[in-house]
Parts: structure tokens; C-alpha cells; sequence
């Protein structure tokens, strides 16, 4: 019986003005021994030094490895683009992402396509060590203790939480080609260091696919970590790692990158409000409309979507009311929103669930990370909903938040669930309270001890 054909791999490495460099990784490429084809893609991001790879021929005479260069001009310091670029001029079926001062050391290839061979829908992130390459002879720095302590902590990326991506580090990142194009690839519009493979990760997350560390794919970085090269201008240090974390504070919807307080264009949490006696418990007037609304936007990081709002069913006052607010959407009853409610079965209890589509705005590739829809509306504690969120995200699957006597309230499914068609729903229950058809608004927001004028 013959053997199956090893994929193809493709190591790909941005570039710039670094020869000495690139000539270290494409000689620790060279010195692989993985069985099968191994092309090169070096990325030039506008190097004044263009990149030269020259003659890729191990010393030991065995096969030679085919290297492409491509460029781009150079507008900021752009790894994402580059990388991009660089894995777009690429046939192979894997893709490696190497740093253009990242060593593999043998068996890293190997490693990393056997851990892809294993779980193809993985992105899988290796080793990495640093060597102080300015001593003589270089002085071996090891690995970081924070990603050490991170492999142990989530069991090498298969446990954690929604966080893992916070761990993965594009100089050692691996995946198959059609994994990394329906994640998106990195973000192009990312100018300035940092913060591009943590996007890319929770892209990865939200949209299904696994994150892996392989701790055999070992790489040796010349020079220390950010935290060592940053040591001699604290100042200039905090100041590029400030701007990384205003990047993605846009991109990354979890609340560890987000300022609290701030609204961004797409919330961690997509709420849709379906108008109507059932939403409401019969009849119901604006005031139940304002402070239903009002609840959600204090209970998280949180955007709603009032849908069924067209033809005078809610008031030009409640309108005016959220007008200046672009967390709020009102839409007509014809637009695209979450289907009705189904019957499903957990394994004690019957309950329903929806099939959530998207809510809200959503604008590029940022998505928000939980897509709710109401069935009862009801008082919400503040914080409350994203909290709610944060426990099932810890479980997976699709959810329902119940009063105590069992009554439906809200329908949560994330979209990791969604992407990895998790369809099963479980029941968790709060104490909260369904919003009275015609409340009365003043004598509630004196409760609320808020001024009423």
C-alpha cells in the first residue's frame, strides 16, 4: 500500500529590511524535514532592501526549495497586508506564517502538519524562544512565562474561554489555505505594529474554527520579546502598545479589549426586539417600548434592533426619544432579522429556539459575538445580559434565559455555536421581571431615582 501524498506547504514570511534575517529563516526552512513539497513566498513590505533570497540549496545537496518574492509599497509598517499578499501568490495546501526573524528549528513543519492533518479546521500556533543575538556567543532567552503559564493554563489552547486569542502570535501561525480565506485572512486595514494575529484569532473563534498551540513547532526569534526590546524606552513602548489596543478595541467585540463605556459601530451583543402583544404580554404602549429598550442598552455591550417598528406602531416620541442614539435601530417588519421561534429539546425540558440570523449593524468583517432575540420583554439589571452571555459562552451551544415559573425571556445563541451548527438549546434562569404593557414613565424613572422633568 502506498503511502498518501504529505500536502503541500507553503511558509510564508513578510519582510523588511532585514537580510541577515531572512537568510537565518530560509536556512532553518531548508533544514526541514518534512517529506513534502515546500515552497517559500517572501513578502516584501517596501523594503529599501529589497528582499534577496538567493540560492536555496542545503548544504547537504538534498532537494532545493522553490522561493516566489511579491511586494508591496511601502505605506506604514502593514505585517497583515503583507501577509495576505504573500499567502495569495500561494498554491500549497498549508500555509506557514513565519516572521522574517523567526528561526523554525527541524521538525517544525512537521509538527505543525500533523496537528493539521489531525483537526484540519485548526489554526495551530507554535513555539516561540528568543536568543539575544548582540552577545557572543547568543544567550538563549527561552520562552515568555506569560505564554508558558498560557499553555498550561488552557491545556495548550484546548480549554480557556473566549480569550485563548489573546495567546496566539502570527510569527509561528499555521493553518490549511482554505481555513485561513474563510476566516478572511488578516485585516488589511491594520497600519501599525501589533494586534493583527489577535484579530485574525478571534476571527477564527467567533467563526467556528479551532485555536491550537503545538508545542514541537519550535521556532527561535533573534532578539527578545516586545516586553525585553521595549525595556529602554518605556514611553515610546506604551505609546505603540496603546494605539494596538485602540486597533483593536474596534475589531475585537470581547469586553477585555473594549473600553467600557465606549459604543462602537458593533456591539459583543446584537439584540432584536420583535414589536408586538407577545414581546409585551398583550396590549402595549410606548412606554413599554422605552423601557424595555432602555434596560437592554444598560444590561452590556449592547445594540438593539426594534423590529416591526414601521407603520405608525411605535410613536413619533419614542422615535425622538432614541433618535440621537446609534445603539438603537428601528426597522419595518419585512427586513431581514432573526426567524420566529421553533419547538427544540434539551434533554430534560421542551423549550423553543430561533434561528438566529444577524441583528444589527454589521459592518466588515466585525461581528457581534452574541445575537439575542427577545420573546418576553422584561427588566434587565444592569451589566445583567452580558453576564448571562459570558456563562453560556463558557458552554456552548444555543441558549434561553426562563423566568423561575419557566417562562421564555430571551433566546441567546453566539455565533461560534451558530458557525459550528450547534443547535441544542439549554435553559438558564433569572429572577427577572416581565415590562407592564402600559407602564406609567414617570413614576418609573422616579423609582429608577432618576430626574423627571
Amino acid at each position: 500500500m502506498t503511502s498518501p501524498t504529505p500536502p503541500t506547504v507553503c511558509v510564508v514570511v513578510p519582510y523588511f529590511n532585514d537580510a541577515a534575517g531572512l537568510k537565518a529563516v530560509l536556512e532553518g526552512v531548508i533544514r526541514q524535514d518534512y517529506p513534502g513539497v515546500i515552497h517559500v513566498v517572501v513578502a516584501d513590505d517596501g523594503s529599501t532592501v529589497a528582499a534577496d533570497p538567493g540560492t536555496l540549496q542545503p548544504d547537504d545537496g538534498s532537494r532545493p526549495v522553490t522561493v516566489t518574492v511579491v511586494r508591496q509599497e511601502d505605506h506604514g509598517f502593514r505585517a497583515a497586508a503583507a501577509r495576505n499578499l504573500g499567502a495569495a501568490a500561494a498554491t500549497a495546501q498549508i500555509l506557514a506564517f513565519l516572521d522574517g526573524d523567526t528561526i523554525p528549528q527541524p521538525g517544525y513543519l512537521s509538527a505543525v502538519v500533523q496537528t493539521l492533518s489531525r483537526e484540519p479546521r485548526a489554526v495551530v500556533v507554535g513555539t516561540r524562544t528568543h536568543v539575544d543575538t548582540t552577545q557572543d556567543p547568543p544567550m538563549d532567552l527561552g520562552q515568555p512565562q506569560w505564554l508558558a503559564d498560557a499553555w498550561e493554563a488552557t491545556d495548550h489552547l484546548r480549554g480557556g474561554d473566549d480569550t485563548n486569542f489573546r495567546f496566539v502570535i502570527s510569527a509561528v501561525l499555521s493553518c490549511r489555505a482554505e481555513v485561513f480565506w474563510e476566516i478572511g485572512g488578516f485585516d488589511t486595514s491594520m497600519v501599525g505594529y501589533g494586534g493583527e494575529d489577535w484579530e485574525f484569532a478571534w476571527q477564527a473563534h467567533v467563526r467556528g474554527f479551532d485555536l491550537r498551540h503545538q508545542p514541537a513547532a519550535l521556532a527561535v526569534h533573534r532578539g527578545a520579546d516586545w516586553g525585553g526590546r521595549s525595556a529602554a524606552d518605556r514611553a515610546a513602548a506604551v505609546q505603540v502598545k496603546n494605539a494596538e489596543t485602540l486597533r483593536l478595541g474596534s475589531r475585537i467585540t470581547h469586553p477585555t479589549v473594549r473600553l467600557p463605556g465606549v459604543v462602537h459601530a458593533v456591539a459583543d451583543v446584537a439584540v432584536t426586539l420583535p414589536l408586538g402583544p407577545q414581546t409585551f404580554g398583550g396590549a402595549w404602549q410606548a412606554g413599554a417600548v422605552v423601557l424595555a429598550v432602555t434596560d437592554l442598552l444598560g444590561a452590556g455591550d449592547v445594540h438593539v434592533t426594534v423590529r416591526g417598528a414601521a407603520d405608525g406602531a411605535v410613536s413619533p416620541e419614542v422615535l425622538q426619544a432614541f433618535a440621537a442614539d446609534p445603539r438603537v435601530r428601528f426597522t419595518g417588519p419585512a427586513e431581514a432579522g432573526p426567524a420566529e421561534a421553533g419547538p427544540a429539546e434539551t434533554g430534560s425540558v421542551e423549550v423553543s429556539s430561533a434561528e438566529v440570523g444577524s441583528a444589527g449593524e454589521v459592518q466588515g468583517r466585525v461581528v457581534p459575538r452574541f445575537d439575542v432575540v427577545v420573546v418576553r420583554a422584561c427588566h434587565i439589571p444592569a451589566g445583567g445580559l452580558q453576564a448571562v452571555c459570558e456563562q453560556i459562552s463558557q458552554a456552548g451551544g444555543a441558549w434561553e434565559v426562563a423566568t423561575v415559573d419557566g417562562d421564555v425571556l430571551l433566546h441567546v445563541t453566539p455565533r461560534r455555536a451558530a458557525a459550528r451548527g450547534e443547535r441544542q438549546v439549554t435553559r438558564i434562569t433569572r429572577d427577572w421581571t416581565p415590562v407592564d404593557g402600559a407602564p406609567a414613565l414617570e413614576g418609573e424613572l422616579r423609582r429608577r431615582g432618576q430626574t423627571y422633568c
